[in-house]
């Protein structure tokens, strides 16, 4: 047989181990849904400290583009009926390292002290006098706040001025996990972290009750 004729089978050959046969690469691993299953040992999700119907957990939601987020949920069940609530956060995944990633949260979620709140908003209904003691610790000015409207020709400079709410809390600052992949299992360490340090994840299969 001529060696020519040999060609075109070595060039298929050589073919089907490039990206021009059309074929899509193979989605990460890491790709999906994840529950937290143990934290520092002990088993999550958790029961509330002050009520035991109430489950509290966490989860991973990692997407195609290894952009995700991660949620803190609650679950409880009261005369028949779910309650379920959550608060998420954005996160990214550095895969370049794979099977150890390093997945970045836009917040942390897990430092005492560090969750945002709205501030409460105080309103002088009147009715009573100032002590300044609350404030600025000033004398009160003897007058009377009757919480009326000004009207026109009120000598608005002589009005007392309004009481600001405190100043709110800064969102908080952003935690990494580096985790290591094994099957079904995402073993992580949060980074900085002395406590809720080590976490290990199970991957949520669609047929699993979330």
């Amino acid at each position: 047989m001529d060696q020519r004729s040999k060609i075109p089978g070595l060039a298929l050959v050589a073919l089907s181990f490039t990206q021009c046969t059309g074929r899509e690469q193979a989605a990460d691993p890491i790709i999906g849904d994840w529950r937290a299953i143990q934290v520092d040992g002990e088993k999550h999700p958790q029961s509330h400290a002050y009520d035991a119907q109430l489950l509290v957990g966490e989860q991973l939601r990692i997407g195609d583009d290894l952009a995700g987020e991660l949620a803190l949920y609650q679950s409880a069940e009261l005369d028949g009926l779910d309650y379920n609530s959550e608060r998420v956060s954005d996160l990214v995944v550095d895969a370049s390292e794979a099977p150890k990633y390093r997945i970045e949260v836009a917040h942390d979620f897990f430092e005492v002290g560090q969750e945002p709140y709205e501030p409460p908003s105080y309103y002088d209904v009147g009715g009573y006098d100032d002590t300044g003691d609350v404030d600025t610790g000033s004398a009160d000015s003897g007058t009377d706040d009757t919480g009326a409207p000004a009207e026109e020709g009120d000598d608005l400079a002589g009005l007392r001025p309004l009481k600001l709410p405190s100043v709110p809390q800064l969102a908080p600052g952003g935690t990494a996990f580096a985790c290591t992949l094994e099957r079904d299992t995402l073993t992580c360490d949060r980074e900085g972290a002395d406590e809720l340090k080590h976490w290990v994840f199970t991957r949520i299969r669609p047929e699993d009750e979330v």
